[in-house]
């Protein structure tokens, strides 16, 4: 009996961190920012760059002249 109650305990708080590890949903995107995608090249000034971003990977920008080229990896 003792074993039983163990085991289903166990389930039961197991059931749990499976469920705490599912994401419901996609990503939660800020409104405020410009979404690039892996195609698009934005050429921006260095006091802009936190209005673009990317989806998933790091936004990558490399210096040119005064202005900055973004794009998503």
């Amino acid at each position: 009996m003792r074993s039983t109650i163990g085991l289903v305990l166990g389930m039961a708080l197991s059931a749990c961190s499976v469920l705490d590890q599912v994401k419901f949903g996609g990503p939660s995107l800020n409104p405020n920012r410009i979404y690039l995608d892996e195609t698009t090249v934005a050429r921006v000034s260095p006091r802009e760059t936190h209005r673009y971003a990317c989806v998933n990977p790091p936004l990558v920008c490399v210096q040119h002249g005064m202005a900055l080229e973004c794009r998503c990896p």
